[in-house]
């Protein structure tokens, strides 16, 4: 794991924290690293008792009903952190992580984040107490996230939650052009919205000069 401290010095989750720091958090955690060559889906987040660092690749959070539709809730890349046992209802969930083919992630067990100390730490140790900190920041980083997919999410029209998104993207971009992470079938996953109306929808709001986009390059107009 040495070779990777490198890496994780520049992870939000690793702020302010040495080397040795580090080196002694992951032993504490019972740090494991996995990854996945090809697409797959990991694991249903209500079986698992990790926390999930993206070291390399992507990773999405999806929604199955019972009639096998999706719905894309998020994807998190290199540096971002997520927790499955947030999605977990009563050890039945209809949430799970997929990954993308080249997928890096750093494995902590998270009874031995939060529960009683081993003894290889003790929890009041600054290594501790700073990853505890960090990890409160990145979960309330995801809540934002999670608000803007609500604002967007809550529109009525299929060309309001396209506008709503692509809004948000610009915004966070600080451009008007920009490049999205998702197919169209993703993206409408994402939007919740069938993916021929919503292709159909893009081309409308196109020639209406409110959009152009090629592929996965989009830019805002007026």
């Amino acid at each position: 794991m040495e070779e990777r401290l490198p890496l994780l010095h520049t992870l939000p989750l690793f702020r302010d924290m040495t080397g040795q720091e580090i080196q002694r958090t992951l032993e504490c955690f019972h740090a494991r690293e996995i990854r996945f060559d090809q697409p797959q889906i990991v694991w249903e987040v209500s079986e698992q008792a990790y926390w999930a660092v993206i070291l390399e690749g992507e990773v999405t959070v999806q929604q199955e009903d019972m009639r096998g539709n999706r719905c894309l809730l998020g994807e998190f890349g290199p540096g971002e952190f997520l927790d499955g046992a947030a999605f977990a209802r009563d050890g039945l969930s209809p949430f799970f992580f997929s990954v993308r083919a080249g997928t890096s992630v750093l494995l902590l067990e998270r009874e031995a984040a939060t529960g009683p100390s081993g003894e290889s730490c003790c929890e009041s140790c600054r290594a501790h107490l700073l990853f505890l900190r960090n990890a409160v920041q990145a979960m309330a980083r995801r809540e934002l996230l999670l608000l803007r997919k609500i604002d967007y999410l809550s529109k009525r029209t299929t060309r309001e939650k396209i506008l709503s998104y692509l809004s948000i993207q610009a915004a966070r971009h600080g451009a008007r052009r920009f490049n999205v992470p998702y197919t169209r079938q993703e993206l409408a996953d994402l939007l919740a919205v069938d993916r021929s109306a919503m292709c159909t929808e893009l081309t409308r709001m196109q020639n209406d000069g409110l959009i152009r986009f090629e592929r996965k390059r989009f830019e805002l107009l007026g």
